[in-house]
């Protein structure tokens, strides 16, 4: 009889322990959803990071030679020499996609060095050295007291490892855009450099040569064309500017050209000479040439 009076005895002790602990709980059995939904599981740039990746210039670098006439034909041919503002379209084309121009004259004696420069295409922005972190999302207390105290500390050392990786990531971006601010900086001085001790002196070579040697100058620019291009993260768009009237008297072959750069010839005149049999386009002024070879390159046409 004593042990059938001590079970409900016992119970009576246990029940109060018993509901003292749901109590604790918030009265609730722990729920068995899965509680790791502190972060999304889509990893993205940081919307800094993603801006400049998507907006990167996709332009190709450009090669382009300039050759001029410097001999007497050009008075009585009415040939038009460029100015040194007609080249301003050019410069600003390649500060914004890399290449190279030379320029060089026709004269008794063409075969000479080109006057050129070279201004590196702009840095890109490597993806693959990021992190992009995903921030965590701040949990919410569904009664279960236990549960959130458990969420809200993984919140907290995720929000910390996010925190840093971002950081990082923004460190990155800071360091990308100063090599584009001083990548900016060294071409603009190249550009006014080149223009001052090249252009002038070139612009200013008085139209007195006694011969024309226009295919000395056409397989100088040939040579200058058919360089590697290697170095370029893209293939050049190339171009040959021919400001002559094309009448050779110094060479004793037909000139040749196999190149796959665009050919334009300007002159006044509407001679051809030794370009009869090259594939060009004509024109009758030097800004109308640069402006249609700027507009070729900025819709990527042939």
């Amino acid at each position: 009889m004593a042990l059938r009076m001590k079970r409900p005895y016992i119970l009576i002790i246990l029940s109060p322990i018993l509901a003292s602990l749901l109590a604790s709980c918030g009265g609730k059995v722990e729920s068995k959803t899965p509680t790791d939904t502190i972060s999304p599981t889509i990893s993205e740039p940081l919307p800094e990071v993603k801006t400049v990746l998507e907006n990167q210039p996709q332009s190709p670098p450009v090669k382009i030679a300039i050759i001029m006439d410097k001999t007497g034909s050009v008075n009585w041919s009415r040939i038009q020499q460029p100015k040194l503002e007609d080249f301003q379209i050019l410069s600003l084309l390649l500060q914004r996609n890399g290449g190279e121009i030379a320029v060089g004259t026709f004269c008794y004696d063409s075969n000479r060095p080109l006057a050129r420069i070279r201004l590196e295409q702009q840095p890109v922005l490597v993806n693959a050295g990021f992190n992009h972190p995903v921030a965590p999302v701040e949990p919410t207390n569904q009664g279960n007291a236990f549960t959130y105290r458990k969420q809200k500390k993984e919140y907290k050392q995720k929000l910390a490892e996010y925190q840093t990786l971002r950081q990082n990531d923004l460190e990155i971006l800071g360091d990308y855009q100063n090599s584009i601010q001083q990548w900016q900086s060294q071409s603009e001085v190249k550009i006014q450099e080149f223009m001052t001790t090249k252009i002038q002196p070139i612009l200013g070579h008085p139209v007195n040569c006694g011969s024309s040697d226009i295919q000395g100058g056409v397989n100088r620019t040939r040579l200058f064309l058919a360089e590697s291009d290697t170095t370029w993260r893209q293939q050049p768009r190339k171009f040959a500017v021919f400001i002559t009237d094309g009448l050779d008297n110094v060479g004793i072959q037909a000139a040749e050209f196999e190149t796959n750069a665009e050919v334009l010839l300007v002159n006044g005149a509407g001679s051809k000479g030794i370009f009869y049999n090259i594939e060009h386009k004509a024109f009758e002024s030097v800004p109308a040439a640069f402006q249609y070879l700027v507009t070729q390159v900025n819709k990527g046409g042939k």
